[in-house]
């Protein structure tokens, strides 16, 4: 790379070989500036390609505090599915309130997910 560049640099100094500097120069632009922008255009367009191959995600909302129903409701209208994980009796809360969730709120998850719930014991699905 320095090689060509200093030939390059030395011919056109001395105004000698012309037809030497102008195949070195086009050599110079091909290698330094044609190459690399082909190469930047194929790594751009493969990075797009996995992108897109990706599944579609969505974020996992609040449910601490929500009955099972409307937690079932509000993750349905988010592309998610739920599951009841646990059930705990020595909690004073009303029962069949939502009190832990995994995946936490705000997490990315794909459509479809599952995410599980602890509820208070009592009426449940």
């Amino acid at each position: 790379m320095r090689f060509l560049l200093g030939v390059l640099v030395g011919y056109s100094m001395r105004g000698r070989k012309t037809l030497l500097i102008a195949v070195l120069a086009t050599a110079a632009v091909i290698v330094f500036i044609v190459l690399p922008a082909i190469a930047l255009s194929q790594l751009a367009l493969s990075v797009q390609r996995e992108r897109l191959s990706r599944p579609a995600q969505t974020r996992v909302p609040s449910l601490k505090g929500l009955s099972y129903e409307s937690a079932e409701a509000k993750l349905r209208a988010a592309n998610l599915k739920i599951r009841i994980l646990a059930t705990r009796s020595d909690l004073p809360l009303q029962p069949g309130l939502i009190i832990d969730q995994s995946p936490q709120p705000g997490e990315q998850v794909n459509y479809g997910y599952l995410v599980g719930v602890t509820i208070t014991k009592g009426h449940g699905p």
